[in-house]
């Protein structure tokens, strides 16, 4: 008989949540004003990190701001030894005008990235807007585990797109129709693991919802990665409906270096202005 190994299972968990659930949960980030980066804040001390991780969730919320445009790059820092040297890991994560946490805004990500036990881990944002207001900042990481050869690790990442003061790759999504595919760039590793952020850079958004799609190809022939569903509010705040881009089946898709990466949109209706987005890839 074939030997069919069991899937992994985390027995290490680190969250900071908070010790009572909470209507913002996890820790406040004052991002940097005028396109400045901000200081970095703490999510995880050394002590936290007491296991090596294999990936780690990240939600994004509480960003946006009425009437106001609220564009944000966010980067997550590792230190190794534990101390507040912070080198990013994941840099220029488009994920301005995030909505609420209490009502199920934001944004979500996933990242199968290594960190060494005993590490410290730490966010800064840059901001577009003079008054930088705060962002929450939700991460949970996973360790330990039971069988780590049947899910892969990486030990890089890359972003895809090229960055505007806070905001990247601007494209425009149709009215009730696809709209053009507008290229985020080309790999320059090899990379398996993808997130598309995206955010709008509008201080008058409409409440509408919008498919928005990752793709691969050139000039002719694309192939979509997966599409996510964006949900805009009147109080220039918006958040993720369909996280498939949490979904192993979705957002493994082994690329090679020299590979262009492409997004377009399709909303319900006559779309919001600037929406922009970068992608990031993981490899190692």
């Amino acid at each position: 008989m074939l030997f069919v190994p069991s899937l992994t299972r985390g027995w290490f968990l680190y969250d900071n949540f908070g010790v009572n659930p909470s209507a913002t949960p996890g820790t406040s980030v004052v991002p940097g004003a005028s396109n400045a980066e901000g200081a970095w804040t703490e999510v995880a001390s050394a002590a936290n990190i007491a296991q090596d991780i294999y990936g780690f969730w990240l939600r994004v919320s509480d960003g946006g701001t009425t009437a106001q445009i609220k564009s944000h790059l966010l980067d997550i820092g590792v230190d190794p030894a534990g101390g507040t040297s912070y080198a990013a890991i994941i840099s220029n994560l488009v994920c301005g005008a995030t909505g609420p946490a209490a009502s199920a805004g934001g944004v979500q990500f996933f990242f199968p990235h290594f960190i060494k036990a005993g590490s410290s881990v730490a966010v800064r944002i840059q901001g577009s807007n003079a008054t930088a207001g705060t962002v929450f900042i939700g991460i949970q990481f996973y360790g330990f585990r039971s069988n780590p050869e049947t899910f892969p690790v990486g030990t890089f990442s890359e972003t895809i797109g090229a960055i505007t003061n806070s905001s990247g790759v601007v494209f425009t999504p149709g009215n009730a129709a696809d709209g053009a595919w507008v290229s985020l760039g080309t790999t320059s590793k090899a990379l398996w693991w993808w997130q598309l952020c995206y955010q709008i850079d509008d201080a008058t958004m409409g409440a509408e919802s919008t498919y928005i799609d990752l793709g691969v190809g050139d000039v002719t022939n694309k192939d979509t990665i997966f599409r996510l569903m964006h949900r805009g509010t009147t109080g220039e705040t918006l958040g993720s409906i369909l996280l498939v881009n949490l979904i192993p089946y979705a957002a493994y898709c082994p690329l090679p270096a020299g590979v262009e990466l492409f997004v377009r949109g399709r909303c319900e209706n006559a779309p919001d202005s600037d929406y922009n987005a970068v992608a990031i890839g993981i490899g190692g």
